[in-house]
């Protein structure tokens, strides 16, 4: 969940020192302006120039300052488009094109927001079909920053067949029901970086509050922090240069004849980030030999090996079979007829640049399909490191290492733009300090809010049900995060979308984002586009109290009532703990318009309720008559 590491050493000068008439990078042709609020347009110039700006038959001046900055406003616009927008100071001219008037949204998160519309399901019709000139996206490039920036890189697209490839899946799917409902230009500024923790989303200042910061942001404001930036960036350069000389090829470890003797054990699959191979960066090769009955020998087959971080050359008996760059990608690769033996070896070449890397998911989705047979491949492969980050002196330098870096690089030059709330998917990366991210979500809600001196609306998505299901009733860290993204709708204007029914066990980013853009949707719909009626939230538990040896808990949010998915009208995935804190399954009933009765015979003094608490609790069922799955939940009885 993570790209490569883009250069920390000034990708981007600040504004203000650049003496020539320019703007941020979302000033630009195609773009959509947030319509009915006061346009803002800011830049910089040569101190002291007069700055005029005309759109629409609307004129502005405002003076360049001494540090060249600039910013004016000019009356609001309705809906609409398409106009141009024309700058100048003195002799100086800037012209963007195509700007329409809409609806303007910010698109945040980790690898669920950046994955895009290309490997979303049905992604070739979904393509295919993207046929909307009104709705726009803007990609802001990944980048770091320990100091606040005012510009970033990035560009309008216009949505077409031809460009909606690489849009964000849940940004589009959004966007577009956004677009169908409201029949008004709709742009989304998709601002995201796989496999990165809250935060690094988090302004230094936000994080003053949290003393588990301190050491790393003392460490950010020393003044000698550039040149530990620039020594780590030049030992990364070193690495790379290695790289590309690693011994494997050249002495053709994929070779079934190569001597394997020396090579070290390791559990397939596997991060890297555990065991032997902790801390590692760099190119390291895998090795596994399997037997094949004699009815599969010869024929064409399949090679499943889940995903690996980050990219991968595989070979089958000293075939190529495949090879894949990017660490979201599953690996299925075609094996020709008449390759495979009695006796046969895969051998796996991984290049590792940042964070854990490595075949990774659940044994189960590690196999070769012959016919109808899988023969299954987890298990202990042998390894050999061809290259180490450890040589070279390089330590893994990336957008976790510190935080704050995204929010200075990528958050930070938005700041003011006007727009109309933000959207978030994240979480993932924190699951496994999810008691922290009680505190840290609506920290970080709220100094954004405060930057844009806005209440905005924000929306995020909770976690999917993800890994495979617990028989027991367990503790679990995903459930944990998801109950603090629940906690923070504590916050005014906030809404959550509940996936926990669209998730998938084997992949950490579901394909099914059309649902997840749906139901962010509604929230916006209904609480900021007036569309009342509409149901937002799925069924959440507002109270449980005993009734007899049962208990009753009454939800709100429930629409016309509450639903079961069952052909067989079952209620599934509640459990309620008593006098010994122990979990245990309980059967559950509806019982009227919008209350859940529990048996808990045999259970001593109920104390607690959870529902749908796991990691993947795939047999959740409760729904409101919209269709709507209930958020899981904890609750303890009064």
């Amino acid at each position: 969940m993570k790209k490569s590491l883009l250069s920390l050493l000034a990708i981007f000068c600040a504004l203000s020192a650049m003496a020539a008439l320019r703007m941020p990078a979302y000033y630009g042709n195609h773009m959509v302006m947030q319509r009915d609020v006061p346009v803002v347009l800011r830049g910089v110039a040569d101190p002291g120039k007069r700055v005029t700006a005309v759109i629409g038959g609307r004129k502005a001046t405002a003076k360049a300052g001494k540090d060249g900055r600039w910013q004016m406003s000019l009356p609001a616009f309705a809906a609409g488009g398409p106009y141009t927008l024309h700058v100048t100071a003195g002799k100086e001219k800037l012209c963007f094109e195509d700007i329409l008037f809409g609806e303007v949204w910010i698109c945040s998160g980790q690898s669920n927001m950046e994955f895009r519309v290309r490997s979303a399901a049905d992604a070739g019709k979904e393509i295919a079909c993207a046929d909307y000139p009104l709705i726009r996206s803007f990609n802001v490039a990944q980048a770091m920053n320990n100091k606040p920036q005012e510009d970033l890189v990035g560009a309008w697209q216009v949505c077409s067949p031809a460009t909606v490839a690489d849009f964000s899946a849940v940004g589009y799917f959004f966007a577009r029901d956004l677009y169908h409902r409201l029949d008004v230009p709709v742009g989304f500024i998709n601002t995201s970086w796989g496999g990165t923790d809250i935060e690094s989303w988090m302004s230094m200042e936000a994080l003053d509050s949290f003393p588990q910061y301190a050491k790393q942001l003392q460490r950010m404001r020393t003044p000698d922090f550039e040149t530990y930036i620039a020594h780590t960036i030049a030992k990364r350069q070193e690495f790379q240069r290695a790289l590309a000389e690693e011994p494997g090829e050249p002495q053709r470890w994929y070779d079934p004849a190569t001597d394997r003797s020396g090579w070290g054990t390791y559990h397939v699959p596997g991060f890297w980030n555990d065991g032997q191979l902790s801390e590692i960066d760099g190119v390291v090769w895998f090795s596994y030999r399997f037997t094949l009955p004699e009815e599969c020998r010869g024929k064409a087959a399949i090679l499943n090996l889940a995903c690996i971080d980050d990219n991968d050359k595989t070979w089958i008996n000293g075939k190529l079979v495949g090879e894949t760059a990017g660490y979201d990608v599953k690996r299925v690769y075609p094996v020709p007829e008449g390759l495979l033996e009695a006796e046969n070896e895969i051998v796996v070449k991984i290049t590792d640049m940042q964070a854990g890397g490595g075949i990774y998911g659940t044994d189960a989705a590690v196999y070769l399909a012959v016919d109808n047979k899988q023969i299954p491949l987890a298990g202990e492969w042998r390894y050999k490191i061809a290259i180490s980050n450890e040589a070279y002196g390089y330590v893994d330098y990336g957008p976790n290492t510190f935080p704050s870096q995204l929010f200075n690089a990528m958050l930070h030059p938005l700041i003011g733009f006007p727009m109309k709330g933000v959207i978030w998917y994240q979480g993932e990366n924190n699951a496994s300090r999810a008691s922290e991210y009680y505190d840290l979500f609506p920290a970080l809600i709220n100094d954004w809010r405060s930057r844009w001196d806005s209440d905005f609306p924000f929306y995020w998505v909770q976690l999917a049900n993800y890994m495979q299901p617990d028989t027991l009733p367990s503790e679990s860290a995903w459930a944990e995060l998801r109950n603090a993204q629940a906690a923070t709708l504590a916050l005014p204007h906030t809404g959550q979308a509940v996936i926990i029914d669209i998730g998938e066990a084997n992949d950490i980013h579901p394909r099914n984002k059309q649902d997840v853009g749906r139901r962010l949707a509604r929230w916006a719909l209904r609480n900021d586009y007036g569309f009342d009626t509409l149901q937002a939230s799925g069924p959440v538990c507002i109270a449980v109290e005993r009734q007899g040896g049962d208990l009753v808990l009454t939800f709100d949010e429930v629409a016309g009532g509450l639903t079961v998915r069952d052909k067989y009208g079952y209620l599934c995935a509640f459990a309620v703990a008593g006098s010994d804190d122990v979990y245990r399954w309980v059967q559950a009933r509806i019982d009227g318009e919008n209350r859940v009765v529990l048996s808990c015979g045999g259970i001593d003094n109920p104390r607690k309720v959870r529902y749908a608490w796991g990691d993947n609790p795939d047999d959740a069922n409760l729904y409101n008559s919209a269709g709507l799955p209930a958020s899981p939940f904890e609750i303890a009885l009064p």
